[in-house]
This record gives C-alpha cells, structure tokens and sequence, in this order.
C-alpha cells in the first residue's frame, strides 16, 4: 500500500488528463526509490461541464469577434464557478456532481493507501474554489447540500476512519496555485469572507498559495480576511516583480498557466513530501513493490 496520497485538481479551461505530469515527473525524480510510496491521482472536478461550454464557444464563433483564445479561456473560468452555484440545492446538481468527482477520487484513494494515510491536495484556479467548498462542507456538523448533506452517502460509517478520511481529516498539505477565490467572495464585507479552517475541527494541515504577480487570475490570500489570514500558512510569488524579464509583459492570462511546472513549487512540495515519508518510514512497502498508481502516473 502506498504511505502517502497526492492528489490534483486542475484549473479553468479544457481539462487536460495530463495536466499534473510536469509535476509527477519532477516528484519522480526527485524522491528516487521514494516514488514508489505515493499514490498519484487527478480530480476530474469539471468534466460534466466541458461538452456545454464547448457547444457555446462554438455557436458563438459565428460572429466575428477577436481574441478568441482568451475569451474561450475566460468563459470556461466563469462558466464553471457560475454553473455549479446556480444549483447548489438541487440533488444531482452541477455542484453536487463536482463534489462527487472530488468524493470518488478520495474512496480511490483509500483503497490504494489506508483511511490514515497524509494526503497531500493541490489545487489551480477555479479548482481552489471546487476544493475549498468540498472542504467548508465536509468540516460542517450538519449541511444541506452537495455530498455532505444528510450526513454524507450511506454506507460509510460516521465518525469511521473512511468517513474521517473522505472528509480530508488526515490532509497534511494544501498547495492552491494560482488561487481565483477573491474573485467570488470580495463583495462580501470583510468579516463574512471565510475560509476553511486548517488547525481546528479535527483538521490540522499546512496551507500554502502559490501565485505569480502578473496573474490575473490567481492572487495572495492572506490579504483577503482575518479567517484567511489565520488558516494560509504563507503565500508565495512564483515570479518576483523585480525580474526584469517579468515585468516588461504587465498583467497577463499566459501567467495563469506553468504553476505546474514552477520549480518554488516543486522545491516546497519536495520538501514537504520528504518530511513526511521520513515520518511515515514504519510503513514503507516491501523493497521493489510499487502501488498501481505510481506506477502508471
């Protein structure tokens, strides 16, 4: 079995299965024989919207109308945060399915580690927001929507170590990178922006963000609020404004992308990684054994 659980939810715009690769290559290298102790996976939170969004693109190309590369990268950010809060109440919802999407991938999980095993979530863009809502609601005592309403799906046990572990109770690191959350809640007075807590309720893991100053898409969070300020760990600029070569090109949509690849995350996240498959040596698998995941990642 594998020690400890990386998962990746992708940002705005077409989902790409491979979007993370950069990312698993670079923990591929790095950790060495240590690989073989992580359960890899994605979050597909967004595919169940894709097949609407591209037939609106694609209706709207019948008029004239320019940068179409960045309308269409705009329009699947909107598109996917709007569509799933319009129907947060109905069963079977945009926002109950992104939930599950989020739900299945953990039970995935599960199995291929152990209910006690350290996850490790990484998050993009509007993929912040998927995570930060599955989390707000799992680490509610009572909720009446998405997955969590009525107490969570039957067949897990409450209080049961699944249950513990669906609900991200043994997460041990939470790296948002290009983080769009102040984008839907900054019209909120100050006191009512809140964030998921990461040191109470049973939680406790170590939230970074990660964002490049000319994006502008993703932002600093601690500004954001008082609760945010308490539960992110740090947030990191992936580019300094000081770098010359940055700061010719001004506000950007291309900078939304390559968080992926950023050598300040893979360093964090090598680090962090190494820490806890120190802490978690007692349950290393057998010399040569490697989980399904890993080795197909």
């Amino acid at each position: 079995m594998a020690d400890i659980v990386i998962l990746a939810a992708p940002g705005m715009g077409a989902v790409d299965e491979r979007f993370a690769d950069p990312l698993f290559a670079a923990l591929r290298e790095g950790l060495g024989d240590d690989w073989s102790r992580l359960h890899c996976d994605t979050i597909l939170c967004q595919a169940h919207l894709q097949t609407n969004i591209e037939r609106v693109f694609e209706g709207m190309q019948k008029r004239d109308m320019d940068f179409l590369r960045a309308r269409k990268f705009m329009l699947y950010g909107m598109a996917e945060t709007a569509a799933q809060m319009g129907d947060i109440q109905q069963r079977g919802g945009n926002y109950e399915k992104t939930q599950q999407a989020i739900y299945s991938t953990l039970e995935k999980a599960a199995k291929a580690a152990s209910d006690n095993a350290p996850v490790v979530l990484l998050s993009h863009s509007v993929g912040c927001v998927n995570l930060s809502n599955y989390l707000w609601d799992a680490q509610r005592a009572s909720i009446g929507y998405g997955v969590w309403r009525d107490g969570g799906p039957r067949g897990v046990h409450r209080g049961s170590g699944r249950d513990l572990f669906l609900r991200l109770k043994t997460l041990s690191h939470w790296y948002t990178l290009g983080a769009s959350n102040p984008l839907w809640s900054a019209g909120l007075p100050r006191d009512q922006i809140q964030a998921v807590t990461s040191d109470t309720r049973g939680y406790n893991f170590r939230w970074k963000n990660f964002y490049h100053p000319d994006d502008l898409f993703g932002w600093p969070l601690k500004p954001l609020s008082p609760s945010y300020n308490q539960a992110v760990y740090r947030d990191y600029e992936t580019r300094p404004l000081s770098d010359w070569s940055a700061s010719n090109w001004g506000p950007q949509l291309v900078a939304h992308d390559g968080y992926w690849s950023n050598a300040l995350v893979h360093q964090q996240l090598l680090e962090d990684l190494r820490e806890l498959l120190r802490k978690n040596r007692g349950r290393r698998p057998l010399a040569g054994a490697r989980t399904p995941a890993a080795a197909t990642v």
